[in-house]
């Protein structure tokens, strides 16, 4: 019966590209609480959409960067097809104008990585003109959408930077590689909704020195709602359940709470 549930969701248009495991673990979730088949795609598709839908659009949109790449990261003409391609996910849409300081900020408190582990990666990635990373920097992106991650993909190879991509539900598994930076962009409350203990297991099992978590100060449809507040509160609570962190730095831009985390590798 799981296995029927799986193969209905992944025919459906919006969730075909998800990767298979997290599917798979929402349906065994979901099929003792169901009334039957119907019910219980109806209830993965809708913890789905909680998960990752709800941001919309990740392997959706117009993608000129191939078309605009000469080979200049600077170059204005594919700076302009980047933040096209990064308005089609309503995460990174809401990070553009700041992409200027955003990283800046970060490599401000970290140095400057030569590798970096993006966890929940969406389309971030596309961000790269903006990170002043060295061309060598290796970067793994990390997702369940596989849609968005083909994209992300062939954007590193257009570019040149060495990467890989890895589909993986973070819920159940660990971080997949060491890096000297992991970004945990707005990645908690992805988690939360599906097991309030993933973060912090996540978090634990990071190798790097550093993490950077961060969380939206507005709801998709604009509003406030006193989110800084609740969600200073969540990165305290998560800090305090991993004991391996040893400092927590701000740097925070309009719209996004970041938080970079330091942690002690003897206990990684």
């Amino acid at each position: 019966m799981t296995g029927d549930i799986v193969e209905r969701v992944l025919r459906s248009r919006r969730y075909r590209g998800v990767d298979a495991a997290l599917v798979e673990r929402l349906a065994a979730e979901e099929l003792p609480r169901s009334r039957g088949a119907d019910d219980a795609v109806k209830r993965v598709k809708r913890r789905l959409h909680q998960a990752i839908g709800a941001f919309g659009g990740r392997a959706a949109g117009r993608d000129d960067t191939a078309e605009a790449w000469h080979g200049d990261m600077a170059d204005p003409t594919f700076r302009a097809a980047c933040l096209s391609a990064m308005r089609a996910h309503a995460s990174t849409r809401e990070r553009i104008a700041h992409l200027d300081r955003f990283y800046a900020a970060i490599w401000d408190r970290t140095g400057v990585p030569g590798s970096i582990v993006d966890l929940g990666c969406g389309l971030a990635p596309l961000a790269l003109p903006w990170m002043g990373l060295d061309r060598r920097a290796r970067y793994v992106a990390v997702d369940v959408d596989r849609r968005a991650l083909q994209r992300v993909d062939s954007f590193l190879d257009l570019v040149g930077q060495p990467h890989e991509v890895v589909a993986v539900d973070l819920v159940d598994e660990p971080a997949p590689a060491a890096a000297d930076v992991v970004l945990a962009l707005k990645l908690v409350t992805t988690l939360d909704r599906q097991d309030p203990s993933a973060a912090a297991r996540l978090l634990a099992s990071i190798r790097a020195p550093h993490a950077v978590v961060s969380f939206t100060t507005r709801s998709l449809s604009g509003r406030a709602r006193g989110m800084a507040r609740t969600y200073r509160s969540r990165l305290e609570r998560l800090v305090a359940d991993v004991p391996r962190v040893t400092a927590v730095s701000e740097a925070s831009v309009p719209n996004e709470l970041v938080f970079i985390v330091t942690l002690d590798p003897a206990h990684g």
